[in-house]
């Protein structure tokens, strides 16, 4: 092994890890957030355009399909959890929500949930709600992504009185 790469290691995990305490300190700015706020305005902002939350998340099944069911949310995670899942949302991913990667040999990429599969395909929801099917014999490439479909910067769209009541509301849900 050369010389070379325990340090370009090092100096990866170093990066990685200046990330990661961005990601906490962030966290810790925003956690005021979690208490507090407005049930119902925070109702208004999962359901209305501005957070659009309920394009791709349902609660007890009224909303989109493409994310996890959020009816119960409240009753298994944090408040600073929800935090980091709107955050942060590639941070972790929910059991059968987690995106993948297929590379054509035509070259073309997509990236998207798992919708479904069968013998001679699969079929990948994508983050614009659409449902594609890329035929076994057409793939290069299948793999686990590490980036949720989900976008990042979602709070950033809010004011911090719209991000409380959005994380009152979800934290109510049980």
């Amino acid at each position: 092994m050369p010389r070379s790469c325990p340090q370009s290691a090092d100096k990866l995990a170093e990066r990685l890890n200046i990330d990661v305490g961005k990601q906490k300190t962030r966290l810790d700015e925003l956690e005021p957030l979690t208490k507090g706020g407005s049930l119902e305005q925070g109702r208004d902002i999962y359901f209305g355009n501005k957070a659009s939350c309920s394009a791709c998340h349902a609660i007890n099944n009224k909303g989109g399909g493409v994310g996890p069911d959020l009816g119960k949310i409240g009753a298994i995670r944090s408040g600073r959890d929800l935090l980091e899942s709107i955050v942060f949302p590639s941070a972790s991913f929910a059991r059968g929500f987690e995106p993948y990667v297929v590379e054509t040999k035509a070259g073309k990429t997509h990236t998207g949930i798992l919708a479904r599969e069968s013998t001679d395909a699969i079929y990948l929801l994508t983050t614009e709600r659409v449902e594609i099917r890329i035929g076994r014999d057409e793939m290069e490439t299948f793999l686990p992504g590490r980036v949720s479909i989900m976008p990042q910067g979602l709070e950033t769209g809010l004011t911090p009185r719209e991000l409380q009541d959005l994380l009152a509301y979800l934290q109510s849900l049980r």
